[in-house]
């Protein structure tokens, strides 16, 4: 039984292909924050990050009775969602930094057990949008020019710890469906700590600007992305 996580640019298909995994293989989906929570006036500053964490621990309650808990989004998505934006008018990296890694030491949130992350073309994103009545995707255009630094983040996470980040063209929900039950066929045992794990990306982000690396040249190596950034000693 494991718990994971779909990421990836708006309408890549996380939700379509985490709709599809609960049909057919006793998956529990658990949605986003904003469609899973609804937010009451005058709520705490950090209500946001709380919800992730009340996300992570409704997974390790239903995982123990469905063979797949998906994640649709990272339950860590602040950290590099508002790094994305330079955290201009979002919550500081201090501030995440320091929720999240207190979190983590009381055992109240985890990484997932696994990652995918789904990717396509713009064009293709775009017709998908179009295609997609159900959802008006208000930020669709905005979400568009964090593509490449939010690959980057967990390119590097996956440099951190081997195979915990899967990246799959999603060309259809079947293809997506089934890379993600071959790799999961694969026991995978993590190479460092939840807590270092954290520590290095938090590191990462600080040393990085995600504008720098929206500008810089990227190179197409089977069908993944490579780019120069700065790494931690």
């Amino acid at each position: 039984m494991s718990i994971i996580c779909l990421e990836g640019a708006s309408a890549v298909g996380k939700s379509s292909t985490s709709m599809w995994r609960q049909e057919r293989l006793n998956a529990y989906i658990i949605q986003e924050v904003n469609k899973l929570f609804e937010q009451a006036e005058g709520t705490a500053s950090t209500w946001y990050l709380e919800k992730q964490v009340e996300r992570t621990m409704i997974a390790k309650t239903k995982h123990n009775n469905h063979k797949i808990t998906i994640l649709d989004g990272d339950p860590f998505q602040p950290l590099w969602y508002n790094w994305c934006y330079d955290f201009e008018g979002w919550d500081s990296l201090k501030s995440i930094d320091e929720f999240y890694r207190a979190m983590i030491i009381e055992g109240q949130i985890q990484f997932p057990d696994r990652y995918f992350y789904l990717y396509t073309t713009e064009e293709e994103l775009r017709k998908r949008k179009e295609n997609d009545k159900s959802s008006k995707r208000n930020n669709f255009e905005r979400h568009l020019h964090f593509i490449k630094p939010q690959r980057a983040y967990f390119k590097y996470m996956n440099q951190l710890e081997p195979s915990l980040v899967t990246f799959i063209h999603a060309e259809s929900r079947s293809n997506n469906i089934e890379i993600i039950v071959k790799s999961l066929e694969e026991k995978k045992s993590k190479a460092i700590s939840d807590l270092e794990l954290y520590d290095r990306l938090v590191e990462w982000v600080r040393n990085n600007k995600a504008a720098e690396i929206n500008n810089t040249l990227i190179e197409k190596r089977g069908g993944e992305t490579s780019c120069q950034i700065k790494y931690s000693s």
